[in-house]
């Protein structure tokens, strides 16, 4: 069961809907992970939203690849500028790394529905740089909510 809150006692949550209506509608998250040695490791990362679960797609050989199998992330997204327009979304779930094939197959469509005209392109890059981009394993990292906690000051 995914546990919906406000971020703060300052602040007015958004709905469950609201939440998932925003996050679609963003073009990157941040996502975090503890390290070994107990620092953050934190990246912006391009993410789709699949059946109430985030995805990011990463190089295999990326530190949150690895991160990501032990187990525990938290991801943020904010939009606004002014005090009045401030909105945001942390979700804290559990992390893995998807290993079915069919899932990946849809993820994959997903990812290129949403960012197909934001990816770099072969004929605009240099060709060692794309056979070399071309060689590199992908995985997707799974986020599953278990806490999310939203702010919209627009609703003060």
């Amino acid at each position: 069961m995914v546990i919906y809150r406000r971020a703060n006692k300052q602040y007015v949550a958004m709905t469950e809907a609201e939440v998932w209506r925003f996050i679609e509608s963003q073009r990157r998250v941040f996502l975090a992970f503890a390290m070994p040695d107990g620092f953050p490791h934190l990246t912006p990362i391009w993410f789709t939203v699949h059946r109430g679960n985030l995805y990011m797609r990463a190089q295999t050989y990326k530190v949150k690849v690895r991160l990501a199998a032990a187990g525990k992330a938290c991801v943020a997204v904010d939009a606004g500028e002014s005090y009045r327009e401030l909105r945001g979304v942390v979700i804290w779930g559990r992390s893995r790394i998807v290993e079915e094939d069919l899932l990946v197959s849809v993820l994959e469509s997903k990812f290129e529905e949403k960012y197909a005209k934001l990816q770099w392109k072969a004929k605009e890059m240099p060709e060692p740089w794309v056979a070399e981009r071309r060689k590199e394993p992908r995985a997707f990292i799974e986020l599953v909510p278990e806490k999310v906690a939203s702010w919209d000051n627009r609703k003060v």
